[in-house]
C-alpha cells in the first residue's frame, strides 16, 4: 500500500506587506467611518494533482483533479489567486506572496509562474532566510553553494506594479511528492 501525502499540511501560505500599505490605506481623518481591512489581501489556494493523459491521436495533455491528498511520484499543482479586497490601490513592492514546498516534496524546476516584468520571483533554500533571482545559494564560507531547484523549499513573488481594488493575479509553482 502506497502511502499517501496529505496536502492540507501543505496549506501554509505567508502574506507579507510593509506598514507603508496600513499608511497608505488610512485617510487624512482620524476617525474613519468604517474601520480599514487588518489585510487588504486575500489569498485562495486552489490544490490539484496533474496527470498525463495520452489522447486517442496519441498527443499528451495534462490534467488537473483537485485534491486533499497524493501520493509519491505525483506532481501537485498550487495556484495562488491573490485580490485586493481592499478600497485603495496598493503600491508596487508592497505585496509579497510566499509559498512553501512543505516537507516531503521537492520544488519543480522553472514551475513558478507567471514571471514577466511586473513581477519579481525569488527562490529560498534555506527555509525563507534569503530569497534569489536565480542561483540560490545554501550554504556558509568554503561550503557556499549553489542549491538544485529540487532543493528549493520556498518560491516567493513581490508586485512589481500597483495592484488595484478588486484586481486579481493567480500564481502557480509545483512541487513533486517523495
Amino acid at each position: 500500500m502506497k502511502q499517501r501525502f496529505r496536502l492540507a499540511a501543505l496549506a501554509l501560505l505567508v502574506v507579507a506587506w510593509s506598514l507603508l500599505a496600513m499608511a497608505v490605506a488610512q485617510e487624512a481623518n482620524p476617525v474613519p467611518a468604517e474601520p480599514a481591512p487588518a489585510n487588504p489581501v486575500a489569498i485562495e489556494l486552489e490544490v490539484y494533482v496533474v496527470s498525463q493523459v495520452t489522447r486517442d491521436d496519441g498527443t499528451r495533455e495534462e490534467r488537473y483533479t483537485e485534491a486533499t491528498e497524493a501520493r509519491p511520484g505525483q506532481v501537485v499543482e498550487y495556484r495562488l489567486i491573490v485580490r485586493n479586497v481592499g478600497d485603495e490601490t496598493l503600491p508596487a513592492g508592497i505585496v509579497v506572496v510566499t509559498g512553501p514546498v512543505p516537507e516531503g516534496t521537492q520544488f519543480v524546476a522553472f514551475s513558478a509562474t507567471p514571471s514577466d516584468e511586473g513581477l519579481l520571483t525569488e527562490f529560498s533554500a534555506d527555509r525563507g532566510t534569503s530569497f534569489y533571482e536565480t542561483n540560490v545559494f545554501v550554504g556558509q564560507g568554503d561550503q557556499r553553494r549553489i542549491a538544485e531547484p529540487s532543493s528549493y523549499d520556498a518560491v516567493r513573488w513581490t508586485l512589481l506594479e500597483e495592484f488595484e481594488p478588486g484586481e486579481e493575479l493567480t500564481l502557480v509553482y509545483r512541487v513533486t511528492v517523495r
